[in-house]
């Protein structure tokens, strides 16, 4: 699997008015979820031009990312693993945002891609269970 396959896409940051308003959820749009299988493999079609992969919600990136792999442990046994510095809470699955992943390259470049099918399953199967 190759990147240029993938919808590149642009991370945010939601304020916090928007999130949560006296209790009303988000209108649902849609299930999607991270495509793990998909994940998994492009990880290990890359893994020699890859420093790290996050995944998360695109549209509320710094709440919601996780690390799912480095160059160093290679996949983690669950996003919010202790070592991300930044206490987030993983999301892999939205009924209003959009599934993707943050890549850092290791030529130091950093790019962010849609991946995600139908689905509510927010579990880890990127490590193949």
């Amino acid at each position: 699997m190759r990147f240029q396959d993938l919808v590149p896409i642009e991370l945010n940051v939601i304020e916090t008015s928007t999130v949560y308003q006296a209790g009303k959820p988000r209108p649902k749009q849609h299930d999607w979820q991270i495509d793990w299988e998909r994940l998994r493999q492009l990880i290990l079609d890359n893994d020699e031009r890859i420093d790290e992969v996050k995944a998360g919600i695109a549209e509320d990136w710094v709440r919601t990312h996780g690390t799912v792999w480095d160059r160093f442990r290679g996949f983690y046994r669950r996003p919010n693993d202790s070592y991300d510095y930044d206490d987030t809470v993983f999301w892999g699955y939205s009924s209003w945002g959009t599934p993707a992943i943050a890549v850092i390259f290791a030529d130091e470049t950093e790019a962010s891609y849609q991946l995600y099918k139908e689905g509510m399953d927010y579990n880890f199967h990127y490590l193949g269970k």
